[in-house]
């Protein structure tokens, strides 16, 4: 009776054991309906405006109709195919922004674009081109979208973004998505802008994300994916479980040799 109740008390710890390692269904379950309002209501109606920092690097291109006034201004090759495959690539061919917020274009000189929009930039090397050129065009796109992301994903790291916008979901699904252990309530995203650097924290199991600030990412965004509280316990849950399989085994020893 007694090794009976041992063994009882020894299977309630597992049960505890067991139960405490589950996670609720609602926790793992993104972009729920936690109110009664419409994802159509909460969604952002436009994406931040990008203003452009020291450090950037942009792809600047004038297009004239005399070929030869062309390839005095651009700097890029003319087989463009393979010019911008890697970080070295885009910082030669790139045109950076200094500290003092200026890019230099050869024959236009230098050209203030830091805390202008992609197309305030354009405006501005196209009215620059203006005082030499006729009828120019110019081309302007962002080289260095970069952003980093890591703590509870399964490959954290730095990533590049070819494309017009970038959500947080998306940055996830690319980092491979997130792991067991990953807070999915409160996920950091952290800001660089020239007046500071600013927060946001997001609820990616909850609709309202969609309305936030920090849905969409900016170049230099970081995400962090924080860890939930019992990660530590239930990472040693295997420990425990082998530490209380030796206790029983230990108790049987001795109840056996005890008789």
């Amino acid at each position: 009776m007694k090794l009976l109740k041992q063994y009882f008390f020894v299977g309630i710890l597992l049960s505890v054991l067991i139960f405490s390692a589950c996670t609720s269904q609602n926790k793992l379950v993104i972009l729920q309906d936690k109110d009664s309002g419409s994802i159509e209501n909460n969604f952002p109606r436009t994406q931040p405006e990008y203003r452009i920092q020291p450090k950037d690097i942009l792809y600047i291109k004038v297009l004239t109709l005399n070929q030869e006034i062309s390839d005095l201004i651009n700097t890029t090759p003319s087989n463009t195919s393979n010019t911008f495959t890697n970080e070295v690539s885009l910082f030669i061919f790139g045109y950076n922004v200094n500290d003092s917020g200026f890019v230099e274009i050869p024959i236009l000189g230098e050209v203030y674009v830091a805390g202008k929009t992609l197309d305030e930039t354009k405006n501005a090397i196209k009215e620059r081109a203006g005082n030499y050129l006729k009828d120019a065009s110019v081309i302007v796109k962002l080289l260095s979208f970069k952003y980093s992301i890591f703590g509870e994903v399964i490959r954290p790291g730095i990533y590049h973004n070819y494309n017009n916008q970038l959500t947080v979901l998306e940055a996830i699904s690319t980092a491979g998505n997130l792991t067991d252990f990953a807070n999915r309530n409160n996920i950091l995203v952290i800001r660089p802008t020239q007046s500071g650097t600013t927060t946001f924290r997001l609820d990616i199991t909850d609709k309202k994300i969609l309305s936030s600030d920090g849905f969409f990412l900016l170049p230099n965004d970081i995400v962090y994916v924080e860890p939930i509280r019992g990660k530590s316990f239930r990472t040693n849950i295997p420990v425990i479980s082998l530490l209380l399989a030796s206790v029983s085994s230990a108790v049987l020893i001795l109840n056996y040799f005890s008789k």
